[in-house]
């Protein structure tokens, strides 16, 4: 079957839209030369995709629950997914993943109404791990709309409550990810992080939450963002269930090219040493990364007061200046917004790269904007209007000079873990937010109240270095995070320390 020729009038119409000012005789002449090009795409259109194999397991799709089954609102879809005679390390451990997270025959949402319909015919590289280390996939976890708020209430499926006081959010993009496990409904959660959004609700939630180095662990078969900025990890109430998580997902992925990774990967026992405690360590506390202008002053004290446990135990602690730090926001917006919104027009895919293409995706999401793009959400439609307007009007070139910047903001950090082990400072600058009201009654608000928390988490996005959320204390009930950083790939330190404080009492 040939595909559809463009006609004259679509050839004008691409000439006007993209300025190449055809003449009569030249669009006449193209119309023609085009049919023949076109029927190279006929011949291509008759091959399959390659097959990717999906991992052999026991899948029953499962149904949204109600709220008497998940009144915290942390779950989008429960399900079961289980290799027949399950055996490994996750063995007997239920998993969540992130509506954001392929797992062929459940639907993959990202909570948004775009991709209702969705359903993958694969496997994220992640869920193949999962499933032959003998994990059980009980459920797809609630997510912001595309992953596009840190706030935890921008789902199609409503916001994720706070498990300390449901009157606040639990935080975002990955609030069901910090739910599910902070009331038992999953032992280990699997969250997405491009700008805090594993982090964040870790912070808010009090569970633990680890970023790892950015291509530690493939993206495969995942919906993106950025791919500069795109990360996958584990979720959990201790470190511990975060280092046996990431032993199974971490490595250079043997099924397709992520390229999010280097050329090779080690991948240590990250267990191995989480009893080593921290004595010995060198931890900067970072001066930017505090006082800032959403910080509270409860958090800020909190943190430091965690910072001199942490010397207790043995560490070397002293407060350094890194005022690259202070760029994070802008650098982080311009890549996230005209990044992200890149990929949404493309069907989360990218031109120029040899990494795995999701085509079924690729059509879902391109179909879902043109019939339900208005059912974005706010967050999700102001990063279009702006990212749509920047790309149109001043061509990239921000989207370049924030990712020249990035690696500017990279070396001063790398230069700084050249004398210390890692770098210490609030997750987040202020507690879990009151829910705000509906898109409709305040929508400056709602939008508000999205990305206002980014600041420290979407710097360790922005450079990849591995960053984990550990529950420090609480202020009137609502839990802080205390966040650490270590050296690229040295997922070993950051998580022995943050088992350290946590089992410190």
């Amino acid at each position: 079957m040939t595909l559809r020729r463009p006609s004259r009038e679509d050839i004008f119409d691409i000439s006007e839209r993209h300025h190449l000012r055809l003449t009569e005789i030249e669009a006449d002449d193209f119309f023609e030369i085009v049919k023949g090009v076109m029927e190279g795409y006929d011949e291509l259109d008759q091959y399959p995709d390659p097959v990717r194999e999906v991992t052999p397991a026991v899948r029953i799709p499962g149904a949204r629950p109600g709220k008497d089954a998940d009144p915290l609102n942390g779950v989008a879809r429960f399900c079961s997914v289980q290799a027949v005679e399950p055996r490994g390390p996750l063995a007997g451990k239920r998993i969540g993943v992130k509506d954001t997270v392929c797992v062929a025959g459940i639907p993959t949402t990202c909570a948004s109404r775009l991709l209702y319909d969705y359903v993958p015919d694969i496997d994220a590289t992640v869920v193949k791990r999962i499933v032959e280390a003998g994990g059980h996939i009980t459920a797809m976890l609630n997510t912001c709309d595309f992953a596009f708020s840190g706030g935890g209430h921008t789902s199609a499926y409503g916001p994720g409550l706070n498990p300390a006081d449901p009157a606040h959010a639990a935080g975002g993009s990955s609030c069901g990810s910090a739910i599910a496990p902070a009331t038992d409904m999953v032992d280990i959660a699997l969250g997405g992080d491009q700008g805090g959004s594993i982090r964040i609700p870790a912070s808010w939630s009090g569970v633990v939450g680890l970023k790892p180095t950015h291509g530690l662990v493939p993206y495969t078969g995942i919906v993106g963002f950025d791919q500069t900025i795109d990360h996958i990890g584990p979720m959990a109430k201790t470190a511990e269930d975060c280092a046996l998580m990431l032993q199974v997902i971490a490595g250079k992925d043997d099924t397709a090219i992520d390229p999010r990774q280097p050329p090779t990967i080690e991948t240590p026992d990250y267990r191995a040493r989480l009893g080593d405690g921290v004595r010995g360590l060198r931890i900067a506390v970072v001066k930017e990364g505090f006082g800032t202008p959403e910080s509270m002053e409860a958090v800020d004290a909190a943190v430091r007061a965690a910072a001199k446990q942490l010397a207790g135990l043995g560490a070397e602690v002293r407060e350094v200046s890194v005022p690259e730090h202070r760029h994070v926001v802008p650098l982080w917006n311009a890549i996230a917004i005209e990044g992200g919104v890149d990929s949404f027009y493309h069907g989360h895919a990218a031109y120029q790269t040899k990494g795995y293409f999701n085509t079924r995706l690729m059509s879902a999401m391109s179909r879902g904007i043109v019939t339900n793009g208005g059912d974005f959400s706010a967050t999700a439609k102001l990063g279009a209007i702006v990212a749509h307007y920047m790309r149109e009007r001043y061509h990239g070139v921000f989207y370049g000079r924030a990712q020249n910047l990035s690696r500017a903001l990279t070396a001063a950090y790398d230069r700084l873990f050249e004398e210390v082990d890692l770098v210490l400072m609030p997750t987040t600058p202020q507690t879990a937010h009151v829910l705000p009201p509906s898109v409709e009654e305040d929508r400056k608000t709602y939008v508000a109240q999205a990305l206002n928390m980014v600041r420290n988490t979407a710097a360790f996005d922005l450079t990849g270095h591995p960053s984990i959320s550990t529950p420090c204390r609480d202020v009137a009930g609502l839990p802080i995070g205390l966040m650490l950083t270590g050296r690229s790939f040295d997922e070993v330190t950051v998580l022995r320390a943050a088992h350290a404080y946590q089992t410190a009492g």
